[in-house]
C-alpha cells in the first residue's frame, strides 16, 4: 500500500521541482544579459500578442458593422419579377425566417444639386413594407420615413448627399433615370420634394434614395426601371441558402442575394484581416526568435550546473523538461499578458485613437463611414491567437531545451 501511493506523490514532487527550478532560473539565473534577452522575447511576445487580439477585434468590429448597416437598408434577396410563382409563394410562405415579402423598385440615375450632379440608386417601397423598415427608421436625421406614404412625389435620401447637393427639407428634387429606349438608352425626370434624411455611416448614404411605389402604377414603374419582390430574412447570413432553394421551386426566376452584390466589399474586409492576422503573426514569430536565442544564452551558461545534475541522477528527460519548463513559463505568461492587453487596449480603442489623431494632427477616422472604431469579440478567434501563440513560444522553447538535454557532462565537469 506505501509503496503504490509513494509513485504518484513522487511524481507530484518532481513536477514541482522542476517548476520551481525554472521559475528560478528565469528569476536569478547567473548571466544578466541572458536574462535581459529572455525578459525582452516574453515582452515581445505580450506585445505582439496584443496587437494581434487587437486587430482581430477591430477587424471584426467592422465587418460586423458594415454587415449590420447595409443589410438593414438593403433587400437580402431581391427577384426580379414583380409576381412570384406559386412553388415560390409556397415556398417563401413555409419559411419561418422569412421576415417580410414586398414588391419594390431599383433605377439608376442622377440627382442634381447646385450643379453638383450625383449617381444614385433609386429604390421603391410600398407603404406597408416602409412601417417595417426599422433600420432605417432609427437612422432617421431630418424628417420621418413617414413622409414617403403622406406625401406625393416625396423622396428620402442619406443626409451626407442632401448635404453634398446643397439640399434642405422642401426642396425640389430632379432626378434624371436612365431608360432603355430600343438599342439606346434615353433619360427620364422625376420632380420630387425632399421630405426626410437618414444616415447609416454606411455607403448608401451617398447613393441610395428612397420613394414610395404607391404613388404610381406598376406600369410606369416598369418604364422607369426594374420591378421586383424583396425578401427579407430574420438572419441576412442564410441569404444564399435561401435564394438556392427559391431558385430551385422556380428555374426560370432571376434573383440575386445581398451576397452577390456586396460580396466584393465584405471579401476585401475578409482579405484585409487574413493580411493583417499574417503580418502581425510575423511579430509573434519574431519574439519566438528572441525566446531561442535568450534560452540558448541559458543553456550555454548552465551547461555545468546540467552536467553536475547528470551525473546526481537527473537523466536527458529530466533536463529536456527543465528547460521546456521555463519556456512553457514564458510562453504562458506572454500569451496571458499579451491577450489581457489585447482585451484592455480594445475597450481603450477610441481613446488611443483619439490619443493618436491629437498627437498626428489627423484623426484616423477622417474620411470613413464611421465616428468611432467598432469592435467585436469573437471567441473562435480568440481561441486561434492564443493557441498559434502558445506553440511558436513552446517551439522556440523547444529547441534550445533539446540542445540542453544532449550535452555530455563529461566535458563540462572540470
Amino acid at each position: 500500500m506505501v509503496s503504490q501511493g509513494a509513485e504518484p506523490a513522487q511524481t507530484s514532487t518532481g513536477q514541482g521541482l522542476l517548476r520551481q527550478m525554472a521559475a528560478r532560473m528565469l528569476l536569478q539565473g547567473a548571466n544578466g544579459f541572458a536574462r535581459f534577452v529572455t525578459w525582452v522575447s516574453l515582452l515581445g511576445l505580450v506585445l505582439g500578442v496584443g496587437v494581434l487580439t487587437l486587430v482581430v477585434n477591430v477587424m471584426n468590429g467592422f465587418d460586423h458593422e458594415l454587415r449590420q448597416r447595409l443589410l438593414g437598408s438593403i433587400a437580402h434577396i431581391a427577384i426580379h419579377q414583380p409576381t412570384l410563382s406559386q412553388p415560390m409563394q409556397q415556398a417563401l410562405a413555409e419559411r419561418a425566417d422569412v421576415r417580410s415579402v414586398a414588391k419594390y423598385f431599383q433605377g439608376f440615375g442622377m440627382v442634381g444639386g447646385s450643379g453638383r450632379p450625383q449617381a444614385v440608386n433609386i429604390i421603391g417601397f410600398a407603404g406597408d413594407d416602409l412601417a417595417q423598415m426599422t433600420e432605417l427608421t432609427e437612422a432617421m436625421q431630418q424628417g420621418s420615413l413617414s413622409h414617403l406614404e403622406n406625401f406625393a412625389d416625396a423622396v428620402v435620401m442619406g443626409e451626407p448627399l442632401a448635404r453634398y447637393l446643397g439640399l434642405s427639407l422642401g426642396d425640389a428634387v430632379m432626378i434624371a433615370l436612365t431608360v432603355s429606349q430600343g438599342d439606346s438608352v434615353g433619360l427620364r425626370w422625376l420632380r420630387l420634394n425632399l421630405v426626410g434624411t437618414f444616415e447609416l455611416q454606411a455607403e448608401p448614404d451617398y447613393s441610395m434614395v428612397l420613394v414610395n411605389l404607391d404613388h404610381r402604377d406598376d406600369a410606369a414603374w416598369q418604364a422607369l426601371g426594374q420591378l421586383g419582390t424583396r425578401v427579407m430574412l430574420a438572419d441576412p447570413m442564410q441569404a444564399s441558402k435561401v435564394g438556392a432553394l427559391l431558385a430551385r421551386q422556380d428555374a426560370s426566376s432571376d434573383l440575386e442575394t445581398w451576397e452577390e452584390v456586396y460580396g466584393e466589399l465584405f471579401q476585401a474586409v475578409r482579405m484585409e484581416k487574413s493580411m493583417m492576422f499574417v503580418l502581425l503573426l510575423l511579430v509573434v514569430a519574431i519574439a519566438g526568435f528572441n525566446i531561442v536565442a535568450g534560452q540558448s544564452m541559458m543553456v550555454h551558461d548552465k551547461r555545468a550546473q546540467i552536467a553536475m545534475l547528470r551525473t546526481l541522477g537527473a537523466d536527458r528527460r529530466f533536463v529536456l523538461s527543465l528547460f521546456l519548463s521555463q519556456g512553457a513559463l514564458i510562453a504562458l505568461v506572454g500569451t496571458l499578458g499579451g491577450m489581457g492587453l489585447g482585451m484592455l487596449m480594445t475597450v481603450f480603442v477610441n481613446e488611443l485613437v483619439d490619443l493618436v489623431g491629437a498627437l498626428s494632427g489627423q484623426h484616423l477616422l477622417d474620411g470613413s463611414y464611421f465616428a468611432l472604431v467598432p469592435t467585436k469579440l469573437v471567441g473562435v478567434d480568440l481561441v486561434i491567437i492564443a493557441g498559434i501563440s502558445a506553440v511558436i513560444a513552446l517551439l522556440a522553447a523547444w529547441i534550445p531545451a533539446r540542445r540542453a538535454s544532449q550535452l555530455n557532462p563529461a566535458q563540462f565537469l572540470h
